[in-house]
């Protein structure tokens, strides 16, 4: 009985799903942009980190079959004094003369982590 009740309710599932999927509009884009980038900090210092990330992604006119892809890990552990992590990044694709092509998609990602490590402390 139960193992009906299962595929019954699999079958909804994957029902409600796939006619969720087909009333999304597709996206189409001719070039994609990713910048991923991780900052982490495990200290004793009691000031919170000073992180930043700044991505500047452009394009211009259509374009076609183009990939740019940056990827940055900034990482400290240890230390009793604060951390500073920078970081700057700049990427730039340049479509067709004649205009032809499609979007290009833009994907920043930053991730920034920061734990105070009480243990940093006692440590000579």
């Amino acid at each position: 009985m139960s193992l009906k009740l299962l595929g019954l309710g699999l079958f909804c599932g994957s029902v409600i799903v796939g006619g969720y999927a087909a009333s999304v509009p597709s996206a189409s884009a001719q070039c994609v942009m990713a910048d991923i980038s991780i900052q982490s900090n495990i200290s004793g210092s009691r000031r919170p980190a000073n992180q930043s990330n700044n991505v500047t992604q452009e394009s211009h006119g259509g374009c076609s079959g183009n990939t740019a892809v940056s990827t940055n890990v900034q990482s400290n552990v240890g230390g009793r004094e604060p951390v500073t992590q920078r970081r700057e990044s700049r990427q730039r694709i340049d479509g067709n003369s004649d205009g032809k092509g499609g979007s290009t998609v833009k994907i920043p990602v930053s991730v920034q982590v920061d734990v105070y490590n009480a243990a940093d402390n006692f440590r000579r």
